[in-house]
């Protein structure tokens, strides 16, 4: 970008030279005498004074000091204007890939958040199922204390609680894999703690449920197709600067040159003179042409292709944001069926576990109970931290996480 902007400075060129001659014989600048004489005209014999064969001494130590300020008047509106278009271009491509990839390293890190929140919920809801299988567990002994059931259901309701534990153990083990996956992500220390402010139980807001504003939006926003936008821009700027080549090139010049002896002084002398000279020039190299076609060539390729990578990207996106609006409708479904789900198994497993004190329900329907109710509860936390991954890809696939950062 510096580079193409520099490049409208007329350009300046100094040079400073000292050459030694070797020395030679001139030859006469008039090869024959000259006769001059004072006497008045008309003078019979008068005397005469001959200068010989005239030359001039050659000087064999030259200076010089020259400055020339060149202005090329074409290339400002055929080559130095596309050039400087073309670098813009490039610059905005370039930055609209910083802002494609710190929008997915975000999205990565929403994704890593909400599997953290989902580890976290996960023992959360395996604590309380192993709270509740030890407390069946106390039931069991105490009743066949009594002797009112058998060793089997000892051993039954001692064997759910060693998997309520290993269940734990597990949730735990992914929490600490989480944690350490989203601190990596986000370059957190050990001692600096996580909080989770965006809990599963949270309220949601509504969203759109129109496919055609969604995808208006990705077309607008997403940094991918700015940057294609950007890059088949540039190359469209560069096969013009390429094009430049097939006219003349026309120039205006000052130059002004300090030298010893200067060559314009005649005649020469060995002593310092200052001249200058201003003009116009225009240059034009046929034999470029071919390179140039070729470059041309080559870079409204390069626009072509950019071109049909953007309108694949549109295809590509189409799909992609229906797709995860239909994941979000899906996963708000599941929200309402979970809550359902976990408020009947809440309800079931209590009213077993009542007619089991009374001795109307057995070993077997209490663990029954207790395995949906634990089944709810990771499905109720499952559907609301999917439901907050499918809102953050939809967002991601529409461009929201990418407007606010747009160069």
């Amino acid at each position: 970008m510096d580079d193409a902007s520099y490049a409208f400075l007329p350009r300046l060129g100094l040079s400073a030279r000292y050459v030694r001659l070797s020395d030679f014989t001139p030859s006469p600048l008039f090869p024959f005498a000259i006769a001059a004489t004072g006497a008045p005209t008309g003078t019979v014999s008068p005397p005469t004074v001959s200068t010989g064969p005239v030359s001039i001494a050659p000087i064999l130590d030259s200076y010089a000091l020259d400055a020339t300020l060149t202005l090329p008047v074409s290339d400002y509106v055929l080559r130095l204007a596309r050039g400087l278009q073309a670098a813009k271009h490039g610059r905005d491509a370039v930055e609209w890939d910083s802002v494609v990839a710190a929008a997915r390293a975000r999205l990565a890190g929403k994704i890593s958040f909400y599997e953290w929140i989902r580890a976290n919920a996960s023992v959360d809801a395996a604590q309380r199922s192993l709270a509740e299988a030890r407390a069946h567990l106390a039931d069991v002994k105490n009743q066949f204390g009594q002797g009112n059931t058998s060793r089997a259901d000892v051993l039954r309701v001692d064997s759910a609680a060693a998997s309520a534990e290993a269940a734990l153990a597990e949730a735990g083990a992914q929490r600490a894999t989480a944690e350490a996956r989203l601190r990596t992500l986000l370059h957190l220390p050990e001692a600096e703690p996580l909080s989770t402010r965006d809990g599963v139980s949270a309220p949601l807001g509504l969203i759109a449920q129109n496919e055609a504003e969604w995808l208006s939006e990705a077309y607008r926003t997403r940094a991918e197709l700015h940057g294609l936008d950007a890059a088949e821009s540039s190359a469209r700027a560069q096969a013009g600067v390429a094009r430049a080549a097939y006219v003349p090139t026309a120039g205006v010049f000052a130059n002004a040159t300090y030298a010893n002896p200067n060559p314009r002084y005649f005649p020469p002398e060995a002593a310092w003179h200052a001249t200058w000279a201003v003009g116009v020039s225009v240059t034009w190299t046929p034999t470029d042409i071919p390179g140039a076609l070729a470059g041309a060539t080559e870079a409204e390729a390069r626009g072509d292709a950019l071109a049909a990578q953007r309108n694949a990207l549109r295809d590509t996106l189409a799909v992609e944001v229906v797709q995860h609006l239909e994941s979000v409708l899906g996963a708000e479904a599941k929200i309402a069926a979970t809550e359902k789900q976990l408020e009947s198994a809440s309800e079931a497993y209590r009213v077993t576990r009542s007619l089991y004190a009374n001795a109307r329900a057995t070993t077997s329907n209490v663990l029954d109970a207790e395995a949906d109710l634990a089944r709810a509860r990771l499905a109720w936390v499952n559907a609301r931290v999917d439901v907050r991954v499918a809102r953050a890809r939809l967002e991601h696939a529409a461009g929201r996480d990418q407007s606010a950062a747009a160069p």
